[in-house]
This record gives structure tokens, C-alpha cells and sequence, in this order.
């Protein structure tokens, strides 16, 4: 390869990484008008439990998407509790995942975890880790 495909090679994948940017900032705006406009759901409860009536309920979400060979972006949603995503991180290493790029949104009770996941690990597929990482947040959180 020459100069000239590296650098456009490099121009290619820049725009493409500016795209997804432009794609999740859209997401998150969506997400943050929903939740204004809906209040979250309630948890609901029985005559026995009073204090929780007033409680959020958020479902997990995962989203994995393959952004090359050696990279997955993961977007998680759970809803906020106290250690929750130290929890998370911690069972992230755990198994083996080299996260970078990691930004945390909190809204309404509601926590937005998006993180780059670089090595071997994305040698699987996108679905796989997905699977993995829903387990991991329905266990610790």
C-alpha cells in the first residue's frame, strides 16, 4: 500500500465513524425526547409494598454492532442503581473485554453505557456478545 491508500483508506474510515457518531447522537436525542414526553413505566406492586409504588422500571436493552474485525460497539441500557455500573465494568473485565471509548448517560432514572470493545473477544459474533453481555447485565444489575 502507498501513501495515498493509506490515507484515504483512513479518510473512509473517519467519515464512517462519523456517521455512527451522527447515528447514536440521534439515537440518544430520541431516547431523551421519549423519555420526556412518556414518563418511565411503573413497577407494578400490591398493598403490602407502599414505598415501592413510586418506583422506575426500565428494561435492559443490548446493542452490538460490528465495526471492523477487532472492534464492537456496544450500546447498554438498565435502569440506575447504586453500584450498578461498577458492577457492570467489573464483569466486563472479568471476561476479558479491553473497553475504550466509554461514555455514561444518565436520564430519568435510566443509565446509556456506550463503549467501544477492542480484541480477540470480537472475533465472535455480534449476536454472541450480545447474548453475553444481556446475561452479564440481568445478573449484576
Amino acid at each position: 500500500m502507498n501513501k495515498a491508500t493509506i490515507i484515504e483508506d483512513a479518510i473512509t474510515y473517519i467519515k464512517q465513524l462519523q456517521k455512527r457518531v451522527n447515528i447514536l447522537k440521534d439515537q440518544l436525542v430520541e431516547l431523551e425526547g421519549s423519555a420526556e414526553k412518556t414518563p418511565w413505566p411503573t413497577v407494578p406492586t400490591d398493598s403490602t409494598t407502599p414505598t415501592q409504588s413510586n418506583k422506575s422500571y426500565i428494561q435492559a436493552d443490548v446493542s452490538v454492532s460490528q465495526i471492523d474485525e477487532h472492534k464492537l460497539w456496544i450500546k447498554i441500557l438498565f435502569e440506575k442503581r447504586k453500584g450498578a455500573f461498577t458492577k457492570l465494568i467489573q464483569a466486563m473485565n472479568s471476561v476479558g473485554f479491553e473497553l475504550t471509548d466509554t461514555s455514561v448517560t444518565t436520564v430519568q432514572g435510566a443509565v446509556l453505557v456506550t463503549t467501544l470493545i477492542n480484541g480477540i473477544f470480537c472475533t465472535s459474533t455480534a449476536q454472541q456478545t450480545e447474548d453475553l453481555l444481556l446475561g452479564i447485565v440481568n445478573t449484576c444489575i
